[in-house]
């Protein structure tokens, strides 16, 4: 999962937000490096991710991408997975998205101020420029992926091919697009239940 499908989790689970975001900045164990909340949230992080990975439907998804690509598909899935769920956010939220943004910006923002810890400062400028270039809201369109893949793959050499993972994701949009609730279902259930 990506952004938004973390924040989401996290409001249905009553978790901190920004410790969910803050997870993939974070190796090891974090306790007694961030506040107890923000642990939860990079723990509850780390057990969604765990849950998706491990479903059947997500190694049926995977197995569209030509065997190249294999290998970066469960990125360019994760980036996929928040546009599919800004398509089926009424099925998902009772709030609209536009509120749920500017929710989660807000809560976000907060925690950063009140953390009493050091935060990454990779996470702190991705957060930054997160919520200034409007990053989750252009995820609604199709479009858009590419250009995010395409500038994950700029991170490093060994990533360079994930941006030709967008032409597979538009080539199978229906078949990922109808796989998304059932999938995001479970995983939702998955950390209710460990919450």
């Amino acid at each position: 999962m990506n952004y938004l499908a973390h924040l989401h989790v996290a409001t249905q689970c009553e978790s901190q937000l920004m410790g969910n975001l803050l997870a993939d900045f974070v190796k090891g164990r974090p306790d007694n490096q961030f506040s107890p909340l923000t642990v939860e949230g990079i723990y509850l992080h780390r057990f969604v991710d765990s849950t998706i990975d491990a479903l059947p439907e997500i190694k049926t998804c995977r197995q569209r991408f030509p065997s190249a690509l294999y290998r970066y598909s469960a990125i360019a899935l994760d980036v996929f997975w928040d546009h599919a769920l800004i398509q089926h956010w009424d099925h998902f939220s009772d709030v609209s998205f536009a509120q749920f943004i500017k929710h989660a910006e807000s809560e976000c923002q907060r925690a950063v101020k009140n953390e009493p810890f050091p935060l990454p400062e990779r996470f702190l400028t991705l957060s930054s420029r997160m919520w200034q270039e409007q990053w989750i809201p252009s995820y609604a369109h199709a479009e858009t992926l590419q250009h995010v893949l395409s500038r994950m793959s700029t991170r490093s050499p060994r990533m360079a091919p994930l941006a030709d993972t967008a032409p597979v994701l538009l080539k199978h949009y229906d078949a990922f697009i109808d796989a998304f609730p059932a999938i995001y279902e479970q995983v939702l259930v998955a950390a209710k239940k460990k919450g």
